[in-house]
């Protein structure tokens, strides 16, 4: 009789343990399902998050595709010319909370880009994302993204190319550190043609030089970035550094 009264109490605890997770699962509004449409955003009443998390999967939104030329009736063609793909849904799973809203482990958003959708595999890294929530769905703020490497420490870093990144507060360049290639499990090097002709005429200063490659010098480690936003309320008009030399 002892032993079943020890059973009981053993799985009445395991499931009071467990309840809290089941609970934070079922309560995120952003993990829930697929996006069908790209729902109306309110940048004055903005609930922003920034995370650094990995893509899971991603498509294109029904619906958005560019219309098609027509011809006229009069003979002449009413030509249609789209300079964007349709938007996009994803899916991630949040490796850091760096900053606002917490939006629990996983969620659904949507985006869009010129480039079109975001690369998902092995080899894509992580990315530091700005999100905006109505309450009900999430958005990837436009090109409010940046790839993030994990050094050999375990840490996450933001490596620095073009100059301090464009989309975030200025201050956050302070938080840039001289880095060596070999910190990282995953090479940094570039080819010398590429430094060349990309990054050499404004951005000398951030690189490393050999003759045949150019490897990145200085970098933002994520734990930094998210100390300096501890004591700070996140306000879409904060995310731009927009001083000429600081572009990306």
């Amino acid at each position: 009789m002892l032993s079943v009264c020890r059973w009981f109490l053993i799985a009445a605890v395991l499931a009071m343990a467990s309840a809290p997770l089941q609970a934070t699962q079922r309560a995120s509004p952003f993990a829930q399902e697929v996006p069908t449409t790209y729902p109306k955003f309110d940048a004055g009443a903005a609930s922003l998050t920034l995370v650094v998390a990995e893509l899971v999967s991603t498509a294109s939104l029904n619906g958005f595709e560019c219309p098609t030329s027509k011809d006229n009736a009069d003979g002449t063609t009413h030509l249609v010319i789209c300079l964007n793909p349709p938007p996009t849904w994803f899916k991630a799973r949040v490796l850091q909370r760096v900053a606002g809203a917490d939006i629990g482990d996983e969620f659904y958003a949507v985006t869009g880009s010129h480039y079109g959708a975001m690369k998902i595999g092995a080899a894509e890294p992580a990315r530091l994302m700005l999100l905006n929530s109505n309450g009900s769905a999430l958005e990837m703020m436009r090109y409010k993204s940046y790839p993030v490497s994990r050094g050999r420490d375990g840490q996450l870093y933001l490596v620095v190319q073009g100059g301090p990144i464009h989309w975030l507060p200025c201050w956050t360049a302070s938080l840039m550190e001289e880095i060596d290639a070999s910190q990282f499990d995953a090479t940094l090097a570039i080819t010398r043609e590429e430094y060349d002709s990309r990054w050499a005429a404004r951005y000398a200063d951030y690189f490393h030089v050999s003759a045949n490659s150019a490897s990145p010098r200085y970098a933002i480690q994520v734990a930094r970035l998210r100390e300096g936003f501890k004591a700070l309320a996140l306000a879409p008009g904060d995310f731009s550094c927009t001083e000429p030399d600081q572009r990306h």
